[in-house]
């Protein structure tokens, strides 16, 4: 999960050191005012803890461990490390505290972005136009106001694609493997990434024995994987101890994947026009909905987190099965819901009216941009250079839009991805052919 050895010294040549400057600052403090702004005018959104985060986060804070919310009862429905950081922080209580947590994050993916702009040979006014855009991006704005992941998975995933684009050396690797541990213990979708890589890798080592290359060969990247596999053991070993399962990411899966692959669903909502949110105006809606399956594993008898967790998953797959143009349907809404120019539903009555046309318009313009950046990349055919330096990036934009086709979506989801959109629509107007 690294760039190739034997192009480093091209890296390194072709490169210009990045170094801040006026401008630079103007766009972080653009970013700081823009969040500023949003933490003050939507300050009760801190305390807004509709992931229950917080709960988990105050059970860490008063020694009941990962627990469910106001009992001893140990937990693995939520990724760990945001609840953690924010215990150990000692934000879990002060939503001042989460708002400078979160402001400093956002500025970050800024500041990150800009960096690896310039390490992809764009002009200084291009890697500055791929940070204004992660600077007033809405949808990071709105979920910087809320204690969830958001924040904090965008500056991960970008922080993973500056480690990517580092030059391979011990440091670089470790550094690579205990970011990307950091990732998928924030968002377990991050594994998908790493398959793409190891793919990738895999691709290219079969290319090279093919045709007999004398290049340097393409080194595995053990230590990246030792590093990453040693950041989420942790995690791992308190699941096996406390929860009797080793679980490696969480057992929320299997409501995530029901929640959008059941048959009220594809009824309420995948039958319906676009725009229908599973609010009940077209049935029962999802709150009568969970409130069955919960009756329902009940009278099964399943109990135990882990034990509904499959059992959510097992019903999913069912459903899926029995109804495959359904899900063929759902996954297609998913994929426009991912890509939606403004959100719906409850974020988008959030937004105020006059704000609807600007977003619609901005996300529209970034979106054509980020297209023709990515059709710049790869036609005409890329260097090999060229395609070492990107595909990461395009990858982790495809790892959160194959899993979102099959698990629950929403605009929301993409925020990880803002970051690499506007690499891509930075690219899209450069002159230059890396």
């Amino acid at each position: 999960m690294n760039l190739d050895a034997n192009l480093d010294r091209e890296l390194a040549s072709d490169v210009p050191a990045w170094q801040p400057g006026g401008l630079v600052w103007g766009v972080l403090l653009l970013a700081a005012i823009a969040r500023v702004s949003v933490l003050w005018g939507w300050s009760d959104n801190l305390s807004d803890d509709r992931d229950v985060y917080l709960a988990i986060a105050e059970g860490v804070a008063e020694g009941r461990g990962y627990s469910v919310h106001g009992t001893n009862i140990p937990t693995a429905f939520r990724p760990p490390l945001y609840p953690v950081m924010l215990a150990v922080t000692g934000t879990s209580r002060s939503p001042f505290g989460r708002a400078l947590l979160h402001l400093v994050l956002g500025v970050g993916t800024v500041w990150l972005t800009v960096v690896i702009a310039c390490r992809f040979g764009l002009s200084r006014r291009l890697a500055l136009f791929a940070g204004a855009i992660v600077a007033v991006d809405p949808l990071l704005l709105r979920y910087t106001t809320f204690p969830m992941t958001e924040t904090l998975a965008t500056f991960l995933a970008t922080a993973l694609l500056g480690c990517l684009t580092m030059p391979s050396s011990r440091h670089q690797q470790l550094l690579t493997g205990f970011v990307f541990g950091l990732n998928v213990l924030c968002r377990p979708t991050v594994w998908v990434f790493a398959g793409l890589m190891g793919l990738w890798w895999i691709s290219r080592r079969l290319v090279s024995m093919r045709e007999s290359q004398p290049s340097e060969p393409l080194s595995f990247p053990w230590l990246t994987m030792a590093a990453g596999l040693l950041t989420v053991l942790p995690w791992v070993v308190r699941n096996t101890i406390v929860m009797g399962h080793p679980i490696l990411m969480t057992t929320h899966g299997g409501y995530t994947l029901l929640l959008g692959n059941n048959p009220r669903f594809y009824e309420e909502v995948v039958n319906q026009p676009w725009g229908t949110v599973w609010d009940g105006s077209h049935g029962a809606g999802q709150e009568v909905w969970v409130e069955e399956v919960n009756r329902q594993m009940d009278e099964a008898g399943v109990t135990g987190e882990v034990d509904r967790d499959r059992w959510l998953g097992q019903r999913a797959r069912e459903t899926m099965q029995e109804q495959p143009g359904m899900f063929v349907r759902a996954c297609l809404l998913r994929l426009r819901r991912f890509w939606s120019l403004a959100p719906q539903g409850e974020a988008g009555a959030a937004i105020p009216s006059q704000l609807r046309l600007p977003v619609i318009t901005f996300y529209g313009g970034i979106f054509l941009l980020a297209a023709v950046g990515l059709i710049r990349i790869f036609i005409p055919r890329p260097s090999c250079f060229q395609l070492t330096q990107w595909l990461p990036v395009v990858l982790l934009i495809a790892t959160f839009v194959s899993v979102h086709l099959v698990y629950w979506s929403n605009a929301r989801m993409r925020s990880p991805v803002v970051p690499a959109i506007a690499l891509l629509a930075a690219r899209s107007v450069s002159r230059r052919r890396e």
